[in-house]
């Protein structure tokens, strides 16, 4: 290995102060003032995309039905920590006790399904869902 190949630290170290030095002087341009409240517009859309191609989407009767609502379980005091898998488990039960009582169908049931699809990864609902099947679940519904 030649010595010529090999970059000393110290020389590193060097070139940075340099430019330190050049922006000081003015020969290099620093990075422009951010202005705070400011928004770069949004890019044009793009007629390549499918999601703006009209051809590629069925017919909707109004412009509300292309809206999605995307909700999680609202706050829950039982639950006060980041951590929500205890709640997660909580909702899961609540969904299977509610509708034991009321039957598969019931409305007032799907709200608890609802919180908890938004909150459980799907491995565990599939998991917990097979415990039911087999009937080793760990908890009594």
């Amino acid at each position: 290995m030649s010595t010529s190949s090999v970059v000393d630290p110290q020389d590193k170290m060097r070139a940075k102060d340099v430019n330190k030095v050049k922006v000081a002087r003015g020969e290099l341009a620093p990075r422009p003032a951010h202005e705070p409240g400011t928004v770069s517009r949004a890019p044009p859309p793009s007629q390549s995309h499918p999601s703006n191609n009209n051809n590629n989407r069925e017919h909707k009767d109004s412009k509300d039905d292309d809206k999605i609502k995307l909700e999680t379980a609202p706050i829950d005091a039982r639950f006060p920590l980041m951590n929500q898998t205890r709640h997660c488990y909580t909702r899961y039960l609540e969904y299977h006790k509610c509708i034991q009582k009321k039957g598969k169908h019931a409305p007032e049931c799907e709200k608890f399904a609802d919180y908890y699809r938004s909150m459980c990864p799907l491995e565990w609902i599939q998991r917990w869902n097979e415990q039911r099947k087999q009937e080793i679940f760990p908890s009594p519904i």
